[in-house]
């Protein structure tokens, strides 16, 4: 399937975690996004559709974890353009040496620190394979699978990638109108996909790297304590529920997301609360009513906690947005 990306470039600026989904919508990013640091959101998306391929680079000031789907009938390379404090996909965690492939069947599931740079670059399915073929590289690109492909290319041809990128976002940047030229959207296409083959054919002869083995079941404890934000929920009882020991939990938690399970959720409930305040504005509905239904039940402390995640009182937020 042939999908139809007409050329843009355009960057946008969000100041809240929920409004980036939202925006991302608009360039075929189906996505949930959910923060693992506190602190008040930033975030801006350049995003750059040229030759069946979209160009982007999200840089946010916090650490965040984002799952969903990537545009449908593509391939999505990821890699970093600086080292990673954390960049984890999937369960494989990812250096400035790494790169992943996957098709879009796969869907995201992605954790990274706050501000590091980084390319998502989703390829059209068929405009990779046709040139694989042509250049008799089919070989090379049916590496690709419906799984994710987490490698460490050739350095020489990772710094030639990495190199390419940068001076594809600078091109894009300084000279806007060269994507409106059908030439050029096709040069850049050609050697991007090439670029492309090449870090996968580099890699052929190396194992690919290997996921978490806490993955499975720290993603199975994040998808009940999301289930279940807004009654109480204890960390024994999840153990319980997962059949495994508190440490293991800590542990997984802690390599997974960079901090504990209690930590987790109470950024998760302080997400739930702002979300429901801003939903609640002009409703008659109380900030204590609210808190009390995700489960903060001491006041104080949780006006303390949410001002120093949010940057803002629970209440300023129900007032503004009214």
């Amino acid at each position: 399937m042939n999908i139809n990306l007409q050329p843009l470039i355009e960057t946008i600026t969000v100041h809240d975690i929920d409004e980036l989904g939202s925006r991302m919508r608009a360039f075929r990013w189906d996505m949930v996004h959910r923060p693992i640091e506190a602190g008040t959101f930033e975030g801006e998306l350049f995003v750059a559709q040229v030759g069946g391929i979209q160009f982007a680079r999200p840089i946010y000031n916090r650490g965040i974890r984002s799952q969903g789907d990537s545009p449908p009938g593509t391939i999505t390379v990821g890699i970093p353009l600086s080292t990673p404090r954390v960049f984890k996909w999937h369960g494989y965690s990812l250096s400035s040496n790494s790169a992943l492939l996957q098709k879009s069947s796969r869907g995201i599931d992605m954790l990274r620190s706050g501000n590091l740079p980084l390319a998502l670059v989703t390829i059209d399915n068929d405009s990779l394979f046709s040139q694989a073929e042509q250049t008799d590289r089919l070989g090379v690109a049916s590496l690709i699978t419906d799984s994710t492909l987490a490698i460490q290319p050739e350095p020489t041809v990772l710094r030639r990638f990495r190199s390419h990128l940068r001076y594809i976002f600078e091109l894009f940047w300084r000279q806007p109108q060269t994507i409106l030229e059908p030439a050029m959207q096709s040069l850049i296409r050609e050697d991007f996909i090439s670029l492309v083959l090449d870090v996968l054919d580099s890699h052929q002869n190396d194992p690919p790297l290997r996921p978490s083995i806490r993955h499975p079941y720290i993603k199975r404890a994040e998808e009940i304590l999301l289930d279940n934000l807004d009654r109480p929920l204890s960390i024994l009882d999840l153990c319980q529920e997962l059949h495994i020991s508190e440490r293991t939990l800590r542990y997984g938690f802690q390599e997974c997301f960079g901090l504990g399970p209690a930590t987790y959720l109470k950024i998760q409930r302080l997400n739930g609360v702002r979300r429901q305040l801003k939903a609640s504005a002009g409703q008659g509905i109380t900030v204590s009513a609210i808190a009390l239904q995700w489960g903060f039940w001491h006041m104080g402390q949780f006006a303390k906690d949410y001002k120093k995640m949010f940057g803002e009182c629970p209440s300023a937020t129900l007032r503004d947005n009214s």
